[in-house]
């Protein structure tokens, strides 16, 4: 990996299509100067959709994939698909140490499995969880975690996410404790 930080973007994944992710990224880009982006998808229909973001080009890196997650797709179809689909591809970046994150707008079960199966979760984590900082009305904002993509939780689950949360809010909040 450069020392810039990079992404892995399932460029094919999510339901408003590539044209929105090239968007994305791009004002991504615009806001943070120093990233990079491995952008993976149908190299043909990525490199045409960069032309309506030539700033873009010089910053980032295609990455080709022949297939796609589906929405409908179930998690264990696309953990066996994986290694050739856009999505599998961005998470496998991240483990090859090529990108320092992967990001997908696609399909959240088989985003979790993959990533889970590819990358593996610390020692005394059972399973991930999403998280996203939100505002509050007082001084401080919060961080919420699993947000619907676990269907069953034990106690012990819980337990882990807030230990996660709770690693992830002292890191973005800069907090003591």
């Amino acid at each position: 990996m450069t020392d810039r930080p990079c992404i892995a973007v399932d460029a094919m994944g999510g339901d408003e299509g590539l044209a929105v992710m090239l968007a994305g990224v791009a004002r991504a880009r615009r806001r943070f100067e120093d990233l990079h982006f491995l952008l993976v998808g149908d190299e043909a229909q990525v490199r045409a959709g960069l032309e309506n973001h030539p700033n873009l080009s010089a910053h980032s890196e295609v990455v080709h994939a022949a297939e796609v997650i589906g929405s409908s797709d179930k998690a264990g179809q696309a953990i066996r698909r994986a290694k050739k689909t856009s999505m599998g591809i961005a998470i496998d970046l991240v483990k090859q140490g090529r990108a320092a994150a992967a990001v997908s707008a696609g399909n959240t079960g088989a985003l979790m499995a993959m990533a889970k199966v590819a990358l593996r979760t610390l020692p005394g984590i059972d399973r991930p969880a999403l998280a996203a900082p939100l505002p509050t009305l007082g001084d401080n904002d919060v961080v919420m975690l699993d947000l619907g993509a676990n269907t069953e939780c034990d106690a012990r689950n819980l337990v882990q996410f807030a230990v996660m949360g709770a690693a992830y809010a002292r890191i973005i909040f800069d907090l003591d404790r």
